[in-house]
């Protein structure tokens, strides 16, 4: 079995023309509209930290709260969650008890 070249991020950086033009292909990629599961997933997001805002009554606490391991989220991050159903499920549950006096 041969072995692969290695590459540090500074090599492929290098190789990186940073004020070359996006390629067509990705510029209609990026500027695609969010459509099924990936809008309904990117709404129930939006609704979870607004649910934050609201049971902390300050978009700065809710947001540090957003950033910080959870541990009602076996230590994960709220915003790290927040991609999925399941995830977007979790948040919105531990805010609720959050919001009835239930630290655990």
């Amino acid at each position: 079995m041969t072995g692969r070249k290695r590459y540090s991020l500074s090599d492929l950086m290098d190789q990186c023309d940073l004020s070359a033009p996006m390629p067509e292909a990705f510029r209609e990629w990026d500027q695609m509209v969010p459509v099924g599961l990936e809008q309904e997933i990117a709404q129930q997001a939006a609704d979870v930290i607004l649910q934050a805002i609201q049971v902390f009554e300050s978009q700065e606490l809710a947001f540090e709260w957003l950033q910080r391991p959870v541990p009602a989220l076996e230590g994960e991050k709220p915003f790290d969650v927040l991609g999925t159903d399941e995830g977007c499920a979790s948040v919105a549950s531990a805010l609720q008890k959050i919001a009835w006096g239930d630290f655990s």
